[in-house]
């Protein structure tokens, strides 16, 4: 079942405003500290789980050790649907704002960019990690024709989460909600983190969305979905956004 359905030497990175074309690079946690210290001890950042995360995530743990002040987003606090979670997102930033960045994971990626979409006249710093941009696309190819029939018709679908006891049964609802917020617009400075071994969000779909906005950064790096072998890009992202 596909996750999210079930869910070195330091190269030239793409500049915020036009530039080149993503490359793939990856620098050391150690020389991301050398390089930005200060800013570590610095940073206030919302973080936004996957679908089938949660508050405990690891990438907020890691954020956390670099010194940053996170605030967890509890992204099932009003629904498991898109607009259920990006409403979560959004009372962070109402609430507790304001931020430097906004980070988010996955669904938690797409709910980032809806939630800041949502508020344009804000000074709005993005930081997506695969996000899942197109997600209804990627639930209707994962499932088939047959089996999204068959939810629709019933109205409920039974999932199972990687390494959770029991099945997650969601209603029809869930993804008609997703349709309208598929493909977020970027209004603010945003960067985006994807592995060139995703084999849960297609890279292109982040290609997708850093063609429709230009002004984006997309950084594409040797890894797979979750990203544990980059996190470090968080660093120099944050350090980007921030000088913009």
């Amino acid at each position: 079942m596909h996750p999210l359905v079930s869910t070195g030497e330091t190269m030239p990175f793409r500049p915020l405003f036009g530039g080149t074309s993503p490359v793939v690079w990856r620098c050391s946690e150690r020389e991301e500290t050398k390089r930005f210290g200060p800013l570590l001890r610095t940073m206030k950042v919302t973080f936004a789980h996957g679908l089938w995360s949660s508050t405990d995530s690891s990438k907020a743990a890691w954020m956390r050790a670099q010194g940053w002040e996170v605030v967890v987003v509890d992204m099932r606090k009003f629904g498991w649907d898109q607009m259920s979670q990006t409403r979560a997102v959004l009372e962070v930033i109402d609430e507790h704002g304001p931020f430097d960045l906004l980070v988010g994971s996955s669904f938690g990626g797409l709910a980032t960019a809806n939630a800041a979409a949502q508020r344009p006249h804000l000074d709005l710093r993005l930081v997506l990690l695969a996000p899942a941009f197109g997600y209804p696309e990627l639930v209707a190819s994962t499932l088939g024709k047959d089996a999204m029939l068959a939810w629709e018709t019933n109205d409920e679908h039974a999932f199972h989460p990687p390494g959770w006891d029991e099945p997650v049964i969601l209603p029809w609802s869930f993804f008609e909600r997703s349709r309208p917020l598929a493909w977020p617009a970027l209004p603010h400075p945003t960067a985006i983190l994807h592995g060139s071994a995703d084999d849960v969000v297609p890279l292109a779909n982040s290609q997708r969305a850093q063609a429709a906005h230009p002004h984006t950064v997309l950084r594409v790096v040797e890894d797979g979905h979750r990203l544990h072998e980059s996190l470090s890009e968080l660093v120099s992202l944050a350090h980007l956004l921030t000088m913009a």
